[in-house]
């Protein structure tokens, strides 16, 4: 019997960044050329870009310099149940506290296996402390997906111990998501499927939910 999504009950969502050719940001760059194939059809040559541009997943090898990169997982690591949560900074310390994520997360485990978080502040970046990371972590994600305008605690080294944190834990992190105000649920079933390159440290992905309306 053939599989299909119902349209009448779901729908489909792209929560991915469109990437322009030869029009990105100089630190993420993704630069094309027309050129011919010996047939005379077209391609174009990918003449500067790297792995971190656009939505990507980032796997182990791209914190360890070594461990599991981008083929060393079944696909069903890249899909499944999902959880969006929204948080707010503590008025206190200005940051994202680990109680209040708590909160938010512990109440729907064990539904899911992947969380976005979404910054629907006006506070660019939205900080997390460091025992958010470490509560995350303790969750073993699949994926955390969260937005460009997110940080995690407060210098360079702080990043490095968010990464260190998850992804020891073989949780993979999905940065640079799309435009998310069409995801009008928080929970929904998500795909972050990568190009399968072997060796690669982080992957190009497109990132689409599918929601019950």
């Amino acid at each position: 019997m053939p599989v299909f999504i119902d349209p009448e009950k779901y729908e489909i969502i792209d929560l991915s960044m469109e990437v322009t050719p030869n029009e990105m940001p100089p630190d993420r760059p993704f630069e094309i050329t027309a050129g011919r194939l010996p047939d005379q059809t077209w391609k174009f040559d990918i003449t500067n870009t790297h792995t971190h541009v656009g939505t990507h997943i980032e796997f182990p090898w791209h914190f360890y310099g070594s461990g599991r990169a981008c083929t060393d997982y079944p696909l069903e690591k890249f899909m499944g149940p999902a959880l969006r949560v929204r948080p707010k900074p503590d008025a206190g310390s200005g940051q994202v506290e680990a109680p209040a994520l708590r909160s938010m997360l512990d109440t729907h485990r064990p539904t899911f296996r992947h969380v976005l978080v979404q910054n629907a502040t006006e506070h660019k970046p939205l900080r997390f402390s460091m025992q958010c990371v470490e509560y995350l972590a303790e969750l073993r994600l699949d994926l955390f997906i969260f937005e460009t305008s997110i940080e995690f605690g407060q210098d360079v080294e702080d990043g490095r111990r968010f990464h260190d944190l998850l992804m020891s834990n073989d949780t993979l992190l999905v940065e640079f998501p799309g435009d998310l105000t069409a995801l009008r649920r928080d929970e929904f079933f998500v795909f972050a499927v990568p190009l399968r390159i072997k060796g690669l440290d982080s992957s190009p992905c497109r990132l689409f939910a599918i929601v019950e309306k």
